[in-house]
């Protein structure tokens, strides 16, 4: 069973997708921003992370940073989801990430998810 850390600060958001993922048989992880986000992905070696952009604390861009810094999580996928992605410029930012523009569905969180672990 795949693990998938769910980082999203808004909690009816990170529930829904907790939910859907769950129903599809992954194991979830919470976190609330990037702070708690990049504890648990230390800790728990998920096989994903799934994250907000705009988070307080710590968004998700200086997560990812700090991620690919340790060596302990640096090739753990990353989603990022952001309702501002193209103005953000996270469209041209770090490859090695894929991007979800807020309002998709699940089946596309899903298919997204599928598609990052069968790389």
């Amino acid at each position: 069973m795949k693990t998938i850390l769910v980082v999203e600060d808004e909690a009816s958001m990170r529930k829904s997708i907790v939910v859907a993922l769950n129903t599809k048989g992954y194991k979830t992880i919470e976190a609330e921003d990037g702070m708690e986000g990049l504890s648990l992905a230390a800790a728990e070696q998920p096989d994903l992370v799934i994250s907000d952009v705009n988070m307080d604390n710590m968004n998700g861009f200086m997560m990812v940073e700090q991620m690919r810094d340790n060596p302990d999580t640096a090739l753990i996928p990353v989603i990022m989801m952001t309702g501002a992605a193209k103005n953000a410029g996270a469209w041209e930012a770090s490859t090695d990430v894929e991007y979800l523009e807020k309002g998709f569905t699940m089946q596309k969180l899903v298919e997204t998810i599928e598609k990052v672990l069968n790389k």
